[in-house]
């Protein structure tokens, strides 16, 4: 049966637009897991794809914590759990820290079991982000002043600066959020859930491969300096489809 204000047809050949237009919000689907596990995934991951290498020097806890959007009891949680579990070492002294152990055994873990599990909601949540943000950033364009251009400048200008991703993300994040804000629309609450929602999954890129965000975002100001909404739509539809493609390295392509 297909589901209500859906039709038949859409119903029976999987997820569209309409789906992501008239179902519960994608959120809902996915597994509930508590902030370490949330950090000891997105580290397991990093690590099985190369993005933290093995004998790689991990950053300041400060900043894991900040760039994975958790407390930093959490984050020492979480590091101290994968210390135990032989995948993080502790070197003490001059140059020492925390460390990726140079053979890191491979976990079964059930936090990035969990993770995996979440394909389809994570893909689906990633439409209802471009729906709601392309008319969002439409929005944004027509009322942007000056001053809050500006303002984006600057946190893109302190993002391209970071010198590792999770340096990167602070700034990112809030320049996503102010982009909507800035539209004085009431939805703008209703996507940061879905947005939220969303960047637990993130796992750390390399560096380089944010320099085609970046441009996008810098093209996304242009947009909004000239008041030009169909522009902030079709620079925002390419920017967040391409995490279909691009965020999540620890899904199946």
């Amino acid at each position: 049966m297909a589901q209500r204000g859906i039709p038949a047809a859409a119903a029976a050949t999987g997820p569209t637009s309409a789906d992501a237009l008239f179902s519960p919000p994608g959120a809902a689907a996915l597994t509930r897991l508590s902030a370490v596990e949330t950090v000891r995934a997105r580290i397991l991951l990093s690590i099985e794809h190369g993005l933290l290498p093995t004998g790689s020097r991990l950053p300041k806890l400060a900043t894991i914590a900040e760039g994975l959007e958790v407390s930093q009891i959490s984050a020492r949680r979480a590091l101290e759990s994968l210390v135990v579990d032989g995948v993080l070492v502790r070197r003490r002294g001059r140059g020492g820290g925390t460390f990726v152990a140079d053979a890191p055994p491979r976990l079964e873990d059930t936090s990035v079991g969990a993770y995996r599990a979440d394909e389809r909601a994570i893909r689906r949540l990633i439409d209802q982000r471009l729906l709601m943000e392309c008319a969002l950033n439409y929005e944004s364009a027509l009322v942007a002043t000056p001053e809050q251009c500006d303002e984006l400048e600057s946190l893109l200008v302190e993002s391209e600066s970071a010198e590792n991703w999770l340096e990167h993300h602070g700034p990112d994040s809030r320049f996503h959020r102010l982009s909507v804000e800035i539209s004085g629309r009431p939805e703008a609450a209703t996507y940061l859930v879905t947005y939220e929602a969303l960047l637990k999954y993130f796992v750390p890129y390399p560096m380089h491969e944010l320099e085609t965000s970046w441009r996008e975002h810098r093209a996304l100001i242009d947009a909004f300096r000239r008041h030009d909404g169909a522009a902030a739509i079709a620079i925002t539809r390419t920017h967040v489809s391409a995490l279909h493609r691009e965020m999540f390295v620890a899904l199946p392509r």
